[in-house]
């Protein structure tokens, strides 16, 4: 019987192009002095928004911390960012419940989401490394967002994050939402990150997509809307890390000016 082979240059080309669009997937990289690593990808969609009314949308935002110096691969651990979106978004939370967090500390996914369900507005999943010992362990964390109860009369962001393997592992961060209005920014969202391990251990991959969308007072409301007036929506992040060193990333994406 022939043998078929297969064409390696289409499978060349396949692969090339799977690595292209993985690499879309993230803004630039910056690097720190301390060898950390750091890139955030801001995606609002649909692509294709009003020029001058603000659609119903959702928002992804994607993070990514690696290090070139540790020879174990645990970054520094970020413990603070201030993530500044375009001046052409907005947040509306009037009408969706709103989720204390004192409630969702030592939780699991399920328990919080019984706890705050009703104030759930998306969902995720991020990544941690443990060290133990000389082992450092893999951990996949089930990310889920909340509307918070606000902070200093602001509106609240909870990011509640839960793996088991090879520990129960349960994060809360809270974030404030401001108008920051500089630099072609509008939303703000100011986030603490708490430590893991006492800091020994780090968030490398966080991915967390915001699509609540409700009615209140007779009219279909969305938390996030945007609007397309220059034909890309900007997006940054500043990073504060564990050593002290400070990185900020930038994303941008192209959208398309309906009517």
């Amino acid at each position: 019987m022939r043998k078929r082979s297969f064409p390696i240059f289409g499978l060349l080309a396949m692969l090339g192009a799977a690595i292209a669009a993985s690499a879309a997937l993230a803004g630039p990289t910056v690097t720190g002095g301390d060898g950390n690593t750091q890139s955030v990808d801001v995606k609002i969609a649909p692509k294709k928004l009003s020029k001058t009314a603000f659609t119903p949308a959702t928002l992804q935002v994607t993070t990514k911390t690696t290090t070139t110096t540790h020879a174990n691969g645990v970054p520094s651990p970020a413990i603070h960012a201030i993530v500044d979106f375009d001046k052409n978004a907005k947040l509306y939370t009037k009408g969706i419940p709103t989720c204390d967090p004192a409630l969702l500390q030592s939780t699991s996914t399920e328990v919080a989401e019984q706890a705050c369900g009703k104030a759930k507005i998306g969902g995720g999943t991020a990544t941690a490394l443990l060290p133990v010992g000389p082992t450092v362990y893999t951990v996949n964390q089930v990310v889920t967002a909340y509307n918070g109860v606000p902070q200093a009369g602001k509106p609240a962001v909870i990011l509640h994050t839960y793996g088991t393997t090879p520990l129960q592992t349960t994060l809360v961060l809270v974030g404030k939402v401001s108008n920051y209005n500089k630099e072609g920014y509008g939303p703000r969202l100011d986030l603490e990150i708490p430590k893991i391990a006492g800091g020994t251990g780090a968030l490398t991959d966080f991915q967390v997509k915001i699509d609540k969308k409700y009615r209140f007072k007779g009219q279909q409301r969305s938390f996030i809307s945007a609007k397309c007036t220059s034909g890309k929506l900007k997006s940054r992040a500043a990073f504060t890390y564990l050593d002290g060193e400070q990185l900020t990333a930038l994303s941008t994406q192209p959208c398309k000016k309906g009517k």
